[in-house]
């Protein structure tokens, strides 16, 4: 298991979810792929279904297939490290145009937690990781499709969720086949998050773990407001 090299990427964003932090954390997972773009709970007019179509036929084929298996082949490499992992996490920007993950194991939470209760939950701060080569190759792609979704915001911000519900699917499709333990905190959000990425990242926590777990991912980082 090594240190994330993407340690400069994340401090800035250290202070603004730190920040956010109060208190400890909640969440029903689901069995099929999921959508909790807020635009796909309220909009099912002809119109913004034949958006959405066109979006996802935009992704290029085996997308879905390949984020989850990268999250598959990183999950395999931190287990080969012997330590039993808390928390697991995709992250991103409030773009969703890059891809990287990192964890964060039980050991260094009860190192760590003692002066930083809430250290388990903010993942911005968690410093380990499996080889990031797979999640680059994604982040390349996801710029191309935030570049070519460019012009109509309305298409643009639709398009942004469809790739966040594309990380959250991996999440859980890894879920349901047990690649990571029921108690293993799975989360993606952005590291810098504005208000609708911390909603989509509490929907995402709701999603794929249990109850339990997403209470207390809720408490820490202050997102019951979400929920």
């Amino acid at each position: 298991m090594n240190h994330h090299p993407n340690i400069d990427r994340r401090l800035a964003a250290k202070a603004i979810a730190v920040s956010a932090v109060a208190p400890i954390l909640g969440c029903n997972w689901v069995s099929s792929d999921i959508s909790i773009s807020p635009q796909s709970k309220v909009r099912h007019d002809p119109q913004s279904v034949k958006e959405d179509r066109a979006i996802k036929s935009s992704q290029p084929d085996g997308l879905q297939l390949q984020i989850t298996n990268a999250v598959r082949q990183a999950a395999e490499q931190l287990r080969a490290s012997k330590s039993e992992l808390f928390g697991f996490a995709l992250c991103t920007d409030d773009d969703v145009r890059t891809l990287y993950h990192v964890a964060c194991t039980r050991d260094w939470v009860r190192e760590k937690e003692v002066g930083y209760p809430e250290i388990g939950y903010v993942y911005v701060e968690w410093m380990d990781s499996a080889n990031d080569k797979p999640f680059d190759e994604i982040s390349k792609q996801f710029k191309d499709l935030a570049d070519a979704s460019n012009g109509d915001n309305a298409l643009w911000a639709k398009a942004r969720d469809q790739r966040f519900d594309l990380l959250v699917n991996a999440l859980r499709k890894c879920r349901e086949e047990g690649v990571f333990a029921a108690d293993t905190l799975l989360c993606a959000g952005s590291t810098d998050p504005s208000t609708h990425l911390e909603m989509l990242g509490m929907n995402c926590v709701d999603a794929v773990n249990t109850p339990e777990v997403a209470d207390r991912f809720a408490r820490a980082l202050g997102y019951e407001k979400y929920r």
